[in-house]
């Protein structure tokens, strides 16, 4: 689902159309749809402060039919987002229409009635809260479509509470396949927790004042090879920075928050929550997953007692740090973070 408006031009050949969007920045690329032939595909994504989240596509397409009535112009331009799409997406979707029409004249057909553009709305994100929201949101993307695939155990035996019968049945279901599968997707848990706090501190890197004026005065051995990779843009200064701390140790995550940005990630989980029918700290809860991922990764240690339920109680503690941390960054700036 999505934004989908079209220009038919009173008079503009394909080179005009064309030359446009490359005028405004716009990329050739490839597109899934079936087009007609002779169909060109572009696409637009601003990246200066996490500005665009989907961009826009734009396509020159050849008309024909009913379309071919409406201006009478062989060509068109069709534009769209999707609706997840940021204000400046949608800005730069309403501005490639109103600049083409200015410019070639014609009618514009769309999801808003003709002529008429696609509504924007009051934006009150910043720079760092749409970083933020950014890595968040594609984070629980990630961890919503393992929650969906995860699969159901095989065995389907009677529960029995205790007891000799107890004692076998659980013999039997630690035999279960499916218990090998949910061990083997604690990693993916581990390198969530991971990937969200290396990617939350670059992003925190990059706007914080405080963090700025440490670099100032910084002293760091860089490599050259390094140096070309941020030179060609393939890597920032924050990367670089985020590459001497490993953030899948909550010493070495906390170390680096506290030297960076003053803020003591450790005491932030040092908190009770409920996970399942258990309340426990969540530092602690998350030092165990970490520390089940080494015995998986490191000695392939299976254990056959986890089961579908427990591992879901594994992504919700995960779950339950990030919101800690987003919920403490979000009153420290005055920021919204957007979550799915």
């Amino acid at each position: 689902m999505g934004r989908d408006l079209t220009l038919y031009p009173a008079e503009a050949t394909k080179q005009d159309l064309r030359d446009h969007l490359v005028q405004l920045g716009f990329k050739k690329c490839d597109h899934w749809w079936d087009w007609p032939q002779g169909t060109l595909n572009f696409s637009w994504f601003d990246e200066i402060d996490f500005r665009s989240i989907d961009g826009v596509s734009a396509d020159v397409y050849p008309v024909s039919g009913d379309e071919l009535e409406i201006c009478g112009n062989p060509w068109a331009l069709h534009v769209r987002n999707l609706y997840s799409a940021s204000w400046h997406d949608v800005k730069m979707l309403n501005d490639v229409l109103r600049s083409a029409r200015r410019k070639f004249g014609g009618t514009i057909r769309g999801d808003y009635g003709t002529n008429r553009y696609a509504p924007l709305w009051d934006d009150t994100s910043t720079p760092l809260s749409r970083g933020l929201s950014a890595v968040v949101q594609h984070v629980e993307q990630k961890i919503a479509a393992v929650r969906h695939a995860l699969p159901d155990p095989t065995f389907n035996n009677p529960n029995v509470a205790n007891g000799k019968a107890g004692e076998f049945i659980e013999f039997t279901n630690s035999l279960d396949p499916s218990r090998v599968i949910y061990n083997g997707l604690v990693p993916f848990a581990v390198a969530v927790f991971e990937y969200f706090f290396s990617r939350a501190f670059q992003v925190l890197l990059r706007y914080d004042d405080t963090a700025q004026a440490t670099m100032l005065s910084h002293q760091q051995k860089i490599a050259f090879e390094d140096v070309l990779e941020i030179k060609n843009g393939s890597k920032t200064v924050e990367m670089l920075i985020a590459e001497s701390y490993t953030f899948q140790n909550l010493d070495q995550l906390n170390k680096a928050y506290k030297a960076w940005l003053g803020l003591d990630v450790r005491a932030l989980l040092y908190k009770r929550r409920k996970i399942g029918a258990s309340i426990g700290y969540l530092e602690n809860r998350v030092a165990e997953i970490i520390q089940y991922r080494h015995g998986v990764i490191h000695h392939l240690a299976i254990d056959r007692s986890l089961k579908k339920a427990d591992y879901l109680h594994i992504l919700k503690a995960i779950e339950l740090a990030i919101s800690e941390f987003i919920r403490h960054v979000e009153k420290r700036y005055g920021i919204q973070i957007e979550r799915r």
